[in-house]
């Protein structure tokens, strides 16, 4: 919470200026500007554009099918690719264009849209009262909250081949010098299986093992709250973040990663670790359904097969962030009957749709008044232990100047571009120019 509040007053600073009632048909109040957004809001408009990540699972594209079934409304979806995400938003967003529901990350990216000005504040929606401390992590900015965050919390971690692990007489990692004996045993007793795969043709899956390796530091002493209060530097020779660098480059020189992982595609670490050709792949807990679809879409077969491991530096500590699928915000389009129609949308999924939502999930509601899946599978069962057991919130979730540029650093990194050193280095950069621009006190 103390670290949320002081991001948030960050991005306050910034200025940043790019340019349980279920939904029913009727009549509806306005507000100035838009509509009212508490509880109330009606089907007015019949076609709605929604701005979605084209990785999303099944069931938030299944919501839309049917929310637009049950009230008459054409979902004119527009899938974003995953690996281009962020940046196609932002881009499409500056440009001025506008969809009238918008799925995005519930962290400080949202921020960069300008909410206060761009998007509806849905403070007093009823859902909000029956999600717990979830707004205090994510979804809200200066006191507002203008996300309505849907899904379980995802977490980063390894998704594993349970016979390739087994076969070699190897546990999931815990930390990763298990990971380090994981690697060095395979090429031992079974070199034709990649110990780990990377991704470096997607992108943003090169962040990931950096956020695993953190997580124990950012659980035991608030690491990033200490980065913003100039307490430490990303580029300390032996800081958590330098460290991370190192340990990734030194797995990529032990040999662990697949030869083409400068190219390779997050897709096909799925399809290889579900073969068994390779053991592990650094993602998030969210595309637990396309590990799925290599099993017929049978979740007991890809629960025997796959499990999950949440590693960091020295224990198993799970590093999360608010889930991106089926996180949704309403923009201020001007248009209030789509405004409506879209609080409509929101009304429906937090409200009569939500159980039904939950079931096609089949995990864990964050919402208050759903029942959980009566026969959760056991991967989900790893995923949501890992949780409960020991977690940490994702050390880069609000660093300011810090998320924006990752991605380019961990590609360079893996490509020999970059050293561990340099990339520190242009990490405490970017961070200092974010700090500047925000008038941190301080900076």
């Amino acid at each position: 919470m103390k670290l949320l509040l002081r991001a948030v007053s960050v991005l306050a600073a910034f200025g940043l200026a790019l340019s349980a009632c279920s939904a029913h048909n009727g009549s509806s109040g306005g507000s100035t500007p838009g509509v009212a957004a508490d509880g109330s809001a009606t089907v007015k408009a019949k076609s709605l554009t929604v701005w979605t990540n084209a990785a999303d699972p099944a069931y938030v594209t299944d919501a839309y099918t049917d929310f637009g079934k049950k009230f008459g409304v054409t979902m004119n979806i527009v899938k974003i690719p995953a690996d281009s995400f962020e940046s196609q938003v932002q881009t499409k967003w500056a440009s001025g264009d506008r969809p009238d529901l918008l799925e995005y990350h519930a962290t400080s990216l949202f921020w960069a849209l300008n909410p206060a000005s761009n998007m509806i504040d849905m403070s007093k929606m009823p859902y909000v009262a029956k999600s717990g401390d979830v707004y205090q992590s994510g979804g809200s900015y200066q006191g507002k909250v203008y996300a309505a965050i849907t899904s379980a919390p995802v977490l980063f971690g390894l998704y594993y081949n349970k016979k390739t692990l087994a076969d070699a007489g190897l546990s999931a990692p815990k930390t990763f010098a298990d990971i380090e004996n994981i690697c060095t045993t395979l090429k031992q007793k079974n070199p034709t299986v990649t110990p780990l795969w990377e991704s470096g043709g997607s992108g943003w899956p090169t962040q990931i093992l950096s956020l695993l390796y953190v997580a124990d530091a950012e659980k035991a002493k608030g690491y990033s709250t200490e980065l913003l209060d100039k307490k430490t530097t990303m580029d300390d020779p032996s800081g958590p973040f330098t460290a991370a660098m190192a340990e990734y480059k030194k797995l990529q020189s032990m040999g662990c990663y697949n030869k083409d992982a400068t190219t390779a595609k997050f897709e096909d670490s799925i399809k290889a670790v579900a073969s068994g050709t390779t053991a592990m792949t650094a993602l998030h807990s969210d595309l637990v359904s396309m590990f799925a679809a290599q099993f017929g879409d049978d979740l007991a077969k890809t629960s025997d097969a796959i499990g999950w491991a949440s590693p960091s530096a020295s224990d198993a500590t799970a590093a999360w962030a608010p889930s991106v699928s089926g996180t949704w915000y309403i923009p201020r389009t001007g248009d209030t009957d789509k405004e409506s129609s879209a609080l409509a949308f929101v009304q429906w999924i937090t409200g009569a749709g939500y159980q039904d939502y939950v079931n096609a999930q089949r995990s864990f509601p964050i919402l208050t008044g759903a029942k959980g899946p009566e026969n959760t599978p056991g991967i989900q069962q790893e995923i949501h232990a890992a949780y409960e057991a020991n977690r940490s919130l994702a050390f880069n979730t609000n660093l300011v100047g810090f998320n924006s540029q990752s991605i380019a650093w961990m590609t360079g990194l893996l490509s020999g571009q970059y050293s561990p050193e340099q990339v520190g280095g242009l990490a405490q950069k970017a961070l200092a120019q974010g700090a500047k621009t925000a008038k941190l006190p301080g900076w």
